[in-house]
């Protein structure tokens, strides 16, 4: 093999290795794709405790309330920044939606408005 083609060949795989490097088309960005990450599993997590602490007894879920909020607001964020970025096979905008009816669901309502109302300036072209 001659040098040309040495140098040829290392500079493909050089290429070919920077590439794989990042999201891809449409996927969100790693930092953004952590913060979901983060958002999602904090949801996830208000709803089940708040399902258990209610199962039983009606009970006050203001600390819930808290935790959930932080975790609408860290997606309302990055729902902000691109709706149309996809994570886990997703879209930003169907992440928002199911949260919203998941939070509803679960009757943390004062976070679901956090994320309604982001959704809402989003739509309408207004931001905060």
């Amino acid at each position: 093999m001659t040098a040309g083609r040495s140098i040829c060949l290392a500079l493909l795989v050089a290429g070919a290795a920077l590439s794989a490097c990042g999201s891809t088309a449409g996927q969100a960005p790693l930092k953004q794709a952590m913060e979901l990450s983060v958002a999602t599993g904090g949801i996830s997590t208000a709803c089940g405790l708040a399902y258990q602490t209610t199962a039983f007894q009606k009970s006050d879920l203001e600390t819930l309330e808290a935790t959930a909020s932080t975790s609408a607001t860290k997606l309302a964020s990055v729902y902000a920044k691109n709706r149309a970025w996809i994570y886990q096979g997703e879209s930003v905008d169907q992440i928002v939606e199911d949260s919203i009816a998941m939070l509803n669901a679960c009757g943390l309502h004062r976070s679901a408005g956090v994320l309604s109302a982001a959704a809402s300036r989003r739509a309408s072209g207004t931001a905060r």
